[in-house]
């Protein structure tokens, strides 16, 4: 009996221990805060911040993925599948996406307040008013960047294990398109339509990704770009080109205005082999303009350069 007693002794001490270490382990693994570095400085942040501005539409995409509310974002240009947060009372509207409204941004008194490369140049105003985290896309190298602001996100949210789930399913998307569209010999033209005016976009744009980590080819081959605005070009330009796929994004439709195709599809235009092969795709403007780095936003636009090559 002696013995016995011993031994159930011996086990609940032992089990004792290993729940003490477990906790222990549990609360290493919780921390309070982190330090975060990025292009702009280096910031001391809350983990699970509470009180979240987001002024980066691709921030928000996986903020929404992750189901994470925000108390404030940008309401002047917003995705429409992102307008649950335009009408939700309970998220105020921090000024324009070009334009922060640092009044009411200081009136929600966030934890944090995310940015991308358009509220970089108020990013010392920001900071002072809470810790200011740029999530900002480099052009020539996509894929990192949105996989590194992504687990930043998970970071600072302590959600690791599902963003380490979505940046392991976008590379095994891109990957995938990768392959499928280095073995085709189509040469692509992404081409961004405003008010008559055609403007061009290449491996340094801001749809850079699409030739450097899809590795589609150019029809073209500027070697001065204007990364956000494109390079303009002409009608009889592209005819020249004669691109085998035409990606169009209509900058006029995110106005709430309506094209008309014949406008796009002009009889210089259907000269190329992108026009008689039925190669011209019109791509979402909300995902491909209005946002973009966002885990939604890199999805979809991988599903639209595949159309091409279908």
């Amino acid at each position: 009996m002696k013995i016995r007693y011993f031994f159930l002794t011996l086990l609940g001490g032992l089990s004792s221990l290993i729940i003490s270490c477990n906790n222990h382990e549990s609360k290493k693994d919780k921390v309070d805060s982190i330090t975060v570095q990025h292009e702009l400085g280096e910031i001391n942040v809350s983990t699970n911040p509470k009180k979240v501005v987001v002024f980066d539409m691709g921030s928000l995409e996986t903020l929404n993925e992750l189901n994470i509310p925000v108390a404030g974002i940008c309401k002047d240009y917003v995705p429409k599948y992102l307008h649950k947060y335009i009408n939700d009372k309970n998220v105020k509207d921090g000024g324009s996406i070009l334009q922060p409204n640092f009044e009411m941004v200081s009136k929600i008194n966030p934890d944090l307040i995310i940015i991308s490369a358009l509220q970089a140049k108020d990013y010392e105003k920001l900071s002072s008013i809470a810790p200011t985290l740029y999530l900002g896309i480099e052009n020539g190298d996509f894929k990192s960047s949105i996989k590194k602001n992504i687990n930043t996100i998970g970071r600072v949210f302590q959600l690791t294990d599902q963003t380490d789930q979505i940046n392991k399913e976008l590379e095994h998307a891109i990957n995938e398109a990768s392959k499928k569209i280095a073995s085709s010999s189509n040469k692509i033209m992404i081409l961004l339509y405003n008010a008559g005016t055609f403007s061009t976009f290449g491996s340094d744009s801001r749809y850079g990704f699409v030739f450097n980590d899809l590795k589609a080819k150019a029809a073209d081959d500027l070697k001065e770009e204007a990364i956000y605005h494109g390079t303009v070009v002409s009608s009889e330009y592209i005819a020249e080109k004669d691109p085998d796929v035409l990606y169009i994004i209509d900058r006029n439709s995110v106005l709430g205005n309506v094209t008309n195709r014949n406008e796009i599809e002009n009889k210089l235009v259907q000269q190329t082999s992108a026009y008689k092969k039925n190669k011209i795709i019109y791509l979402d403007p909300d995902v491909w303009y209005l946002s973009g780095g966002g885990s939604y936003s890199t999805r979809t636009m991988i599903e639209d350069i595949l159309k091409g090559y279908k």
